[in-house]
């Protein structure tokens, strides 16, 4: 049976940023690696393609893989498409529909930032006061995306911005950090090309209510269709692990909205037949290829699915059979 891996990566960037340092970001010379390395053992191909064979629109033994960017980085446009452009290799992108053009501060990195100044300290005092925890600055990151509460989270940022991490020092050192504007304008001429949607501000859907769910996936597909395509796109689910990082009611929210290829990230390939709502992702970042291109890429020949994630997976399809 064939197994269509799709890899998720995030950026590809050579900059120093505080606000990436440690959150899976690949150097451009490893990925151009990691490139040439895929390009020998498998055909690279466009992820609407991987959707056909799933969907059995289309048959083949090949073995065929596709590549996905989450967050729409500035770096898939400076770094990461040059390399691919130059093999002739498709890819996708998904958007953080607010953080484009870096409208938007995107809570994770703003964290992050604020860890590698030297206020992780400061900042686990202020997650603690809003949680009720007693989390130590080493479990900031895992903390945050596990007990996400937007208003808490939105409270924690007012109180960085406003005393530890001014918000102009913060957007004059940490700049380019999404694709702007004119960069999806241009991006969304090229054949090599497609976007899809991540949300509004990349939040835990499984910590939201309904109608935030509702509002976090609308205003996403809202811009991309007035912007990139009348059309529906794919989405990818931020984070991406089922019940952890979100629900039935994410999938069931987003159908209601003509959104049916749906993308999670918890590792495993894709065979014909399986639901487009789930669509499996392995996410690759710098620490996944420290023991070698080379050994990282045979992995992806047979990929498997973390134990854990079968149960869920049948849990997720009953629920949703439920909903019906």
């Amino acid at each position: 049976m064939s197994n269509y891996p799709v890899l998720l990566l995030h950026s590809i960037d050579d900059r120093d940023l505080l606000s990436l340092k440690g959150l899976g970001n690949i150097s451009p010379e490893l990925f151009e690696q990691l490139i040439i390395r895929l390009k020998k053992d498998f055909d690279i191909v466009a992820l609407e393609e991987i959707v056909r064979r799933i969907s059995g629109e289309a048959k083949t033994n090949s073995r065929l893989l596709a590549l996905t960017f989450d967050d729409g980085p500035k770096s898939y446009v400076t770094h990461a498409l040059p390399v691919m452009e130059a093999y002739g290799l498709p890819s996708t992108c998904f958007l953080i529909t607010d953080c484009i053009s870096d409208q938007a501060i995107y809570w994770r990195y703003l964290y992050n930032y604020g860890i590698h100044k030297g206020f992780a300290r400061e900042l686990a005092g202020f997650i603690n006061d809003e949680y009720k925890a007693d989390i130590r600055a080493d479990e900031i990151i895992s903390f945050s995306r596990n007990n996400y509460d937007s208003s808490k989270n939105r409270r924690i940022i007012e109180k960085l911005l406003n005393t530890l991490v001014p918000e102009e020092e913060y957007r004059s050192s940490e700049k380019d950090l999404f694709l702007s504007l004119e960069d999806i304008r241009r991006l969304k001429k090229n054949p090599l090309v497609s976007f899809g949607i991540h949300t509004r501000s990349h939040p835990v859907l499984k910590c939201l209510s309904d109608q935030e769910i509702r509002d976090e996936i609308a205003g996403s597909l809202e811009f991309y269709r007035s912007r990139i395509r009348d059309e529906s796109p794919m989405f990818s689910i931020p984070f991406g692990r089922i019940f952890r990082d979100y629900d039935e009611r994410a999938i069931a929210i987003a159908k209601t909205l003509s959104i049916n290829i749906i993308l999670s990230a918890y590792g495993g390939g894709n065979a014909e037949g399986q639901p487009l709502y789930n669509i499996r992702r392995i996410s690759v970042h710098e620490g996944m290829l420290a023991g070698g291109v080379k050994q990282f890429v045979e992995t992806l020949h047979k990929p498997a699915m973390p134990v854990e994630y079968r149960e869920k997976e049948r849990r997720l399809s009953e629920l949703l059979c439920g909903r019906k």
